[in-house]
């Protein structure tokens, strides 16, 4: 079977849409299925090719001006040519709202191709479906688009009730998670000695690392040696580092920018626990899965799929929106109390062995392709 996966974001480039495209390529890949990706020359991208991903047949469309951003529509008489050549047997999108990803439904339709969609977000106020109802006549266009997919796919329950306000009700509608590589992600064969917590994000406001900030400098108090490790970059980090200085928190806080995938294992391997402070639009936790192959657990605020994959006092802690107090609590307990980190530790890696392994999730996403290409015969005019 031929699989092309379309994503508007360039899959050689930092965030979870892109790993979700770059793992599920590699998994379909030892299912023996023949994987294209189609994408953009959007963002920065990374500085080594990942794994297995030069095996993939890449294909990037222009946007109609020379920009660097995804607002810009892409080419569409250069997507469909590529799909004739390409001739899927399923196109398979990712984002709901992107234009690459939304166009080649449009075409993929046009041309008698299954098509799935993967939503992989939500906003602000998700959960409110009788405010998003009535308001999603602004959203026609999206929706005419939308309408083109045969099955879509939501990574957790918050973003198929998002998703469920644009579609039609004769679209098929399932939830399968994100997943993680559980044999690239496992325990270290040491447990960690430094109390050490660990951010890793973009550092903007929805994903609170100035909350995080604060509730650190409760746990300083409390013990005096942790570490705070922050991965990532954004708008936010100049505040930040600022707000280090005020807080005096310098001598307990790293900034290490983006880090490879390789470092970021090892990152989770050397921390106690990883800090999840997201205070909206949170539409999965992907850092939470990886965490807990690594047998970390996660302390989180209460927002999004990340109520749906930690378990409160199993696996990690939840905590309601902006209760810096209780966050430092948990945090603090996590560091100090060895049995109980263990213990959580030991159920973490469980579930994510359990629930959120690529093996299991590529077989569930592939079951959803065969049954695509079961019910129809292709053509491409």
């Amino acid at each position: 079977m031929k699989v092309t996966l379309v994503s508007d974001w360039h899959p050689l480039s930092i965030g979870g849409v892109q790993s979700h495209v770059r793992y599920l390529a590699k998994f379909l890949k030892e299912q023996e299925l023949e994987v294209h990706i189609i994408s953009r020359k959007t963002h920065a991208t990374m500085e080594t090719m990942p794994g297995s991903m030069s095996q993939h047949k890449f294909i990037f469309i222009d946007a109609l001006f020379p920009l660097n951003t995804i607002f810009i529509p892409p080419k569409k008489s250069r997507l469909e040519k590529v799909l004739r050549e390409i001739r899927p047997d399923i196109v398979h999108s990712h984002h709901a709202f992107t234009l690459l990803s939304l166009l080649s439904l449009e075409l993929a339709s046009k041309h008698r191709i299954p098509r799935v969609l993967t939503n992989h977000s939500i906003t602000l106020g998700y959960e409110y479906s009788y405010l998003w109802k009535p308001s999603s006549i602004f959203f026609t266009p999206i929706k005419q688009w939308l309408s083109h997919a045969n099955v879509v796919i939501s990574v957790s329950k918050a973003a198929d009730k998002f998703i469920s306000n644009f579609l039609k009700n004769t679209i098929k509608r399932l939830i399968i998670p994100n997943g993680v590589d559980t044999e690239k992600y496992k325990p270290p064969k040491e447990p960690p000695k430094t109390p050490t917590v660990l951010f890793i994000g973009r550092l903007v406001h929805r994903k609170g690392p100035h909350l995080l900030l604060k509730s650190f400098k409760n746990v300083i108090r409390e013990v005096p040696e942790a570490k705070l490790i922050i991965v990532g970059r954004g708008y936010m980090e100049t505040i930040l580092r600022s707000m280090a200085a005020v807080l005096d928190l310098r001598r307990n806080i790293v900034f290490k920018g983006f880090v490879s995938e390789e470092e970021k294992i090892s990152l989770l391997g050397k921390s106690m626990v990883v800090a999840i402070p997201s205070i909206y639009g949170e539409s999965f936790g992907i850092v939470a899965v990886e965490a807990f192959a690594t047998g970390n657990p996660v302390v989180a605020f209460k927002v999004g799929g990340l109520s749906e994959i930690v378990d409160h006092g199993v696996n990690g802690f939840l905590v309601n929106t902006w209760n810096i107090k209780r966050f430092s609590d948990y945090l603090i307990t996590l560091l100090l109390d060895r049995k109980l980190r263990r213990k959580m530790s030991e159920r973490a890696r469980v579930k994510a062995e359990r629930n959120y392994s690529w093996k299991i999730i590529s077989k569930r996403i592939y079951k959803v392709y065969l049954a695509l290409h079961s019910e129809k015969s292709l053509s491409l005019c």
